[in-house]
């Protein structure tokens, strides 16, 4: 169905009277479908896309659909490979937070932004360094326009400590490194792996990107600038974890990946001084392809097939069957009742409003919904 064949309907639901009197049928239907997915989650705009790059072992952060109907998650999937224990549940963010249990995800807004958290345990990565001392495993050393640094003992998200610095003003390229670090071999990693770390940015105004370099010394490495948190959402201030995917980072020299021992971390920053830079927990890990099935709040498409909220023309698709068009069609038969408050008006929003009554009735009965519902547990054994 396109929005011209809903229109030419609708023209028939008004009594003779024109749709040119409502003064924006697009965002009527708009409205119309709003109200739609807030009583039903048609099965049509069920969609499966892959999760972000990968799952990986303790990190539980990942972005989630543009297009998610709130946290309508129908299935999370490994891409090949699952086992029955490959079960997920949905919890609320505090219980996932405390436990973190295996195969459970929570998703989570946070100013505005909504990511999904999922616990999926995977193969055990490697610690290159945890970033406790400034001299035990090596020595860091700060660079460019760093300084001051130190261990902080107060402010850390693992092990015992942070590493701290400052960057003055003036360069816009500041880096802690270690050259000295014992040898680690992250040849398994080159292809299918990815390099996590945490970095604690005081103003994410003046900090605009985090480079990586990681090799057999300051001239054969292997290096990548990300501009994102790990879960492609924005730097915030605070801790963020980033990563670094192995294969899209560019060698200089020859890196000799089973000899690394060399490590920088690079801030890239206005001209702006910022004090209380942090950095810590470098790890090495694998991560496995998982997919998620869910419901979309796009219940349109354009001609070019490109799904979207609203439609914005007559030649849009409406993404449903025929069972759920005619709900669609029913919803916005009733704000037009109420738009167009002819002598007919209350006849035509009682008639449309038992309409639906019975329609969501009917089609859940034979639609009922697959989304994940949300538990959590009463109470734990110790």
């Amino acid at each position: 169905m396109l929005i011209s064949d809903l229109k030419t309907r609708l023209q028939g639901k008004v009594h003779g009277k024109s749709l040119n009197k409502v003064s924006d049928v697009y965002n009527l239907i708009y409205e119309a479908a709003g109200n739609m997915l807030l009583k039903m989650d048609p099965a049509e705009t069920k969609r499966v896309v892959q999760i972000q790059n990968a799952l990986y072992d303790k990190v539980y952060s990942y972005s989630v659909p543009s297009d998610l109907k709130g946290d309508a998650f129908v299935d999370i999937r490994p891409q090949y490979g699952r086992l029955v224990s490959d079960n997920f549940n949905n919890t609320t963010p505090k219980e996932f937070d405390l436990y973190k249990t295996d195969r459970t995800f929570a998703v989570e807004n946070n100013s505005g932004v909504k990511t999904v958290k999922i616990s999926a345990a995977q193969t055990l990565g490697l610690t290159i360094h945890e970033m406790n001392s400034l001299t035990l495993d090596g020595t860091w050393v700060v660079g460019g326009n760093a300084t001051a640094i130190a261990v902080d003992t107060l402010n850390f998200l693992t092990g015992n400590g942070s590493i701290q610095f400052n960057i003055n003003a003036g360069a816009t390229s500041s880096w802690i490194e270690n050259l000295t670090m014992s040898v680690k071999d992250l040849s398994n990693y080159v292809t299918n792996g990815a390099y996590f770390l945490y970095v604690y940015i005081p103003n994410i105004t003046i900090i605009t990107a985090v480079s990586l370099r990681i090799g057999a010394s300051s001239s054969n490495y292997l290096s990548q600038t990300v501009t994102n948190r790990s879960d492609a959402t924005g730097f915030q201030v605070g801790w963020n974890l980033v990563r670094f995917d192995a294969a899209s980072m560019v060698a200089t020299g020859t890196p000799n990946v089973p000899a690394t021992d060399y490590v920088r971390v690079t801030f890239t920053t206005t001209t702006a001084a910022v004090t209380g830079v942090r950095v810590e927990n470098i790890v090495a890990r694998f991560g496995k392809i998982y997919e998620a099935v869910y419901y979309s709040k796009y219940l349109f498409k354009s001609s070019a097939g490109i799904w979207q909220e609203k439609p914005l023309a007559d030649e849009d698709f409406i993404n449903l069957d025929t069972d759920s068009f005619n709900i669609l069609m029913a919803e916005c038969s009733l704000i037009l009742a109420q738009q167009i408050q002819g002598e007919d008006s209350r006849y035509d929003v009682d008639f449309w409003e038992n309409f639906l009554a019975n329609a969501y009735k009917q089609y859940a009965g034979t639609n009922k919904s697959e989304r994940l519902k949300k538990r959590t547990t009463y109470y734990r054994m110790r």
